[in-house]
């Protein structure tokens, strides 16, 4: 794995924090719209990680989505993370958003959680990757999520869905200015997708 990482000097580390940061400032975009309120956004972070080291030690939060990303290659996954009460608060401003309608989203059925958080990541797996289409010439198609919102078993949901044993991770959080609705995004991408882009923006 070391020597994947020592590949990438600094000038391909900045490039791939700058394909974050542009799919990163698009889901800021979205969620703003949701919450009717500004998003700040992390510088992203890139890393290195194997399978065990991601699900013990990145995984602080509680609720989570999973996708592949046809288009690219089928080893590039997303994973999409918040605490369960942030997602709450995301849900709540998202139907009061598109439907005009004030709820409590704790108090809904386990179906209707589940719906409404798709419907949510669904839209921030589309905000991504329509910047990362218009940056590269793409036509991606994300898969429908697959979410874990009920069971708890973060963890493990994650780990037997993630197909690179081995992989580089770019990270990018994001906050609410207001509410301080927090969450992160996981662009995990397989190598020959990452020389796919060195090669779109003539890094070699």
């Amino acid at each position: 794995m070391m020597g994947l990482m020592d590949s990438f000097d600094e000038i391909k580390s900045s490039a791939l924090k700058e394909l974050a940061n542009i799919g990163i400032s698009h889901v800021a975009t979205a969620i703003g719209e949701i919450a009717r309120e500004r998003i700040s956004i992390s510088v992203p972070e890139f890393n290195t990680f194997t399978k065990k080291e991601f699900v013990n030690t990145k995984l602080q939060q509680q609720v989570g989505a999973y996708f592949t990303v046809e288009g690219i290659s089928e080893l590039t996954e997303t994973i999409i993370l918040f605490q369960k009460q942030d997602a709450y608060e995301l849900m709540n401003k998202f139907v009061n958003t598109y439907q005009d309608t004030a709820i409590d989203s704790t108090k809904l059925s386990s179906d209707e959680k589940e719906s409404i958080f798709l419907e949510i990541t669904t839209v921030i797996s589309a905000a991504y990757f329509s910047a990362v289409d218009a940056m590269f010439n793409l036509k991606t198609n994300c898969g429908i999520p697959v979410i874990n919102f009920e069971n708890g078993q973060l963890h493990d949901f994650i780990c037997k869905r993630m197909r690179n044993d081995e992989a580089v991770s770019i990270k990018a959080s994001f906050v609410a200015e207001h509410s301080k609705i927090k969450g992160e995004v996981f662009l995990i991408p397989d190598l020959n997708t990452i020389n796919m882009f060195f090669n779109a923006i003539g890094v070699t």
